[in-house]
């Protein structure tokens, strides 16, 4: 699944830490404002993540794969729908972690 642009995210915890950060999308990106999501440390592997559980979208860090600055540029992965489907190669292909992206509707 490629990404769908990028992110600034700031946790408000350390990395290694489940908790919240402020993203902010980069330009071009079709929304500009920023968001404070969930960040969620996690093992590898299949997860579906639902717009009805996180509304506005979540930061997936990997267990152990933590980025090495704050704030990081993150990838983001968009969806207008209401789920994305999340597997054990998005941590591979993004191993700092990633944005999961609601798009407002």
């Amino acid at each position: 699944m490629p990404s769908n642009g990028n992110a600034t995210v700031t946790p408000n915890q350390p990395w290694t830490q489940d908790g919240t950060a402020s993203v902010s999308p980069i330009p071009p990106f079709p929304e500009s404002g920023p968001r404070v999501m969930p960040l969620d440390n996690r093992p590898a592997g299949s997860l579906t993540v639902r717009r009805s559980t996180y509304p506005l979208g979540i930061v997936l860090i990997p267990t152990g794969s933590e980025p090495s600055v704050s704030p990081a540029v993150l990838p983001i992965i968009a969806s207008s729908g209401n789920q994305v489907s999340v597997t054990g190669d998005n941590y591979v292909e993004f191993p700092d972690g990633f944005v999961v992206w609601f798009l407002a509707k």
